[in-house]
């Protein structure tokens, strides 16, 4: 709530592996985790939240060096369930290039049992595009860099933000995802 003058609502946050986001699609429609820990808010929440009235998007990334940067994004929805949870997003600011916006706007929401292979390697939950330059819902890897010679795995699948270390094989340490209000203003102490 301090963060720009709070009024942010967190529907995502991923900080120790205490909870895994390999889940399926009920389970991110409905939300998993605990607030004040690791969660996915849900989609169904997410989606009545985002169209009711106009959003902004604030997602903050630290990586194992203890560096802090975050992106902003002046729009930010998701469209209902039968729409795939759609993804609309744009308006780009922050002190990290954009690795989420351009690239995965206007992709619906997938998780690993629906078929899709991205959803499928990545082990998550997320708005996929052939297949990702963001993915925050990942595996979570102690001390960030990994190889494919992680079992089983097919490709990158971390908690990745391609373009702050250039590598898909680079997982962050925190990631936080909030929304409020577009035109939020905040209250001046007396």
């Amino acid at each position: 709530m301090e963060t720009e003058g709070g009024g942010w609502t967190v529907f995502q946050r991923r900080r120790d592996g205490s909870v895994s986001f390999n889940r399926g699609w009920s389970e991110y429609r409905s939300g998993f985790g605990e607030p004040l820990g690791e969660h996915w808010l849900g989609n169904q929440q997410l989606h009545l939240l985002s169209n009711h009235g106009h959003y902004s998007l604030r997602i903050d990334l630290h990586d194992w060096s203890h560096a802090h940067r975050y992106a902003l994004y002046h729009t930010f929805r998701i469209e209902d369930e039968e729409n795939q949870y759609r993804l609309h997003v744009s308006g780009f600011s922050g002190t990290v290039e954009d690795s989420f916006g351009w690239y995965h706007d206007q992709q619906g929401f997938s998780t690993p049992d629906t078929g899709n292979i991205c959803a499928e390697i990545s082990h998550s939950g997320w708005w996929f595009h052939q297949c990702f330059y963001a993915n925050l819902n990942g595996v979570y890897y102690k001390g960030g860099r990994y190889s494919l010679k992680a079992k089983n795995l097919l490709g990158p699948d971390g908690i990745v933000w391609f373009s702050w270390k250039e590598s898909d094989f680079y997982s962050l340490k925190a990631v936080t995802m909030m929304i409020r209000p577009r035109h939020f203003r905040p209250r001046l102490s007396p």
